[in-house]
């Protein structure tokens, strides 16, 4: 049979999580509709958060992709195992998949790992041309019951040719006017952090589109809010401050827009004024510790003078600042977690998470954790960095759970809500919304907190 009708499917989490009260769609899904359609293919795009998915319908497309994140991942085994079960050809893409393919593949016939766009197209090709998939870089799947690793191709995407996101293909959308306002910059990360599995995916080489595929993708998102996704907007100054003098130059500065930033991107006066001149509501700024020992073991390459020092010099600009912090390394105690939120609070943070040291597969915290057996489960639904799986080392599970959501919402009280300048009034939306999503996260886990209690 040959494939010519393909569903993408991003499946949904089952619990509260920090972006349940705005929904924000990954862009793989749309970045593989936009190829695939300009390869021919008949595509339909599925966002489960946006709009359920019918499993009659899905049968009727010749081959099912399925997206997920370590979180979602139970999801996507759920409708695979129900797909493979009608006779349909399931195959599963993101990072859970690609660092833990073995057990994806009880619930799919092909794992894409890593980037997909170059990949599940040559997969698609062959099995139309009849061909083998031996010589397909970067996939996984069972010959004769045996998990077979086919080596990750040495070539990675190349973002100049890049396709725009294709959202006309997505169902839930009312229409463009609906489409989200995302944008991608840039992928990769030389960092390497120890928690993240940014670099397991895309890799450590910076790549980027040029300033004219974002001139072209921003022209139809001109009066809107606009979400710069990049893992470090600012990965490299020249390339941005660039795109931002052409934003400024060929008036398509948008209403107002957050990125993703390091804090060596505060020391960098030129570049903050641009930020400011474009209209950069809010950054979004890995901070991670404020424990310096903390700091060292995330090979995070920070201080907490430089983390100081990047605060007030973001302020001095007028931009927004949310600091992400993660808590349970190795030389965290319970005090670590208040002594983190006192910080925020008197830094001046505009908004914050905390999050729980998660060991995400593929990840170096994972095989540290694993190898000192003190992962306390599996139930990947709890891998969202809410939820506490891990066995710290200077407290118990119970305390990093219990501290980080008291901690956050302390932070997010609603008298702190209105106390604000009169040029950050967008806060008391954020802020109240922070202790609204903290207070029903709580109210969903009391039975989590019981179990913690007793590990």
């Amino acid at each position: 049979m040959k494939i010519k009708s393909i569903a993408l499917v991003e499946t949904k989490a089952v619990k509260t999580h920090v972006f349940s009260r705005v929904y924000l769609p990954r862009l793989g899904l749309p970045f593989l509709s936009g190829l695939m359609k300009s390869l021919g293919y008949e595509i339909e795009t599925f966002f489960q958060e946006k709009a359920p998915v019918d499993l009659d319908h899905l049968c009727t497309f010749d081959l099912i992709g399925i997206s997920s994140l370590t979180s979602t991942v139970k999801e996507a085994y759920r409708l695979g195992s129900l797909l493979k079960g009608r006779g349909k050809l399931v195959v599963m893409g993101g990072p859970h998949a690609s660092a833990m393919a073995a057990e994806a593949l009880q619930h799919c016939d092909y794992v894409v790992r890593g980037e997909g766009e170059a990949t599940f197209a040559e997969l698609v090709s062959k099995m139309n041309n009849g061909g083998g998939v031996s010589d397909v870089p970067g996939i996984s799947y069972l010959r004769g019951g045996a998990l077979v690793q086919n080596p990750s191709s040495v070539t990675k995407v190349n973002m100049e040719e890049m396709p725009q996101a294709d959202f006309s293909s997505c169902k839930g959308f009312k229409g463009p006017e609906e489409y989200p306002a995302q944008l991608m910059f840039s992928r990769g990360c030389p960092f390497n952090c120890s928690f993240c599995s940014v670099t397991t995916t895309f890799g450590r080489k910076y790549r980027y589109k040029t300033k004219e595929q974002l001139m072209a993708e921003m022209s139809s998102m001109l009066g809107r809010s606009i979400n710069f996704i990049d893992d470090n907007f600012a990965a490299n100054p020249r390339r941005t401050k660039d795109l931002l003098k052409t934003m400024i130059a060929a008036n398509k500065v948008p209403r107002r827009y957050s990125c993703q930033l390091r804090i060596d991107a505060a020391r960098d006066e030129e570049l903050l004024g641009l930020l400011q001149r474009t209209n950069c509501r809010i950054a979004y700024v890995g901070m991670e510790s404020i424990n310096p020992e903390t700091l060292k073991a995330y090979d995070k390459g920070q201080t907490v003078e430089e983390i100081v020092a990047s605060i007030r010099n973001f302020k001095r600009y007028n931009i927004g600042i949310h600091g992400m912090f993660v808590l349970g390394g190795d030389h965290d105690t319970a005090q670590t977690i208040k002594d983190t939120a006192t910080f925020a609070i008197e830094s001046g943070l505009d908004t914050m998470q905390l999050f729980a040291l998660t060991p995400f597969p593929g990840t170096a915290v994972h095989g540290q954790m694993a190898a000192e057996k003190r992962i306390l489960h599996e139930d990947w639904d709890h891998y969202d960095g809410l939820h506490c799986v891990i066995r710290p080392v200077r407290m118990t599970p119970y305390e990093l759970q219990y501290g980080i959501i008291e901690e956050m919402r302390r932070f997010y009280r609603l008298s702190r809500a209105f106390n604000l300048d009169l040029n950050k009034r967008w806060r008391i939306k954020y802020r109240v919304g922070g202790r609204y999503l903290v207070n029903r996260w709580k109210s969903e886990n009391a039975a989590y907190y019981d179990y913690l209690k007793t590990v």
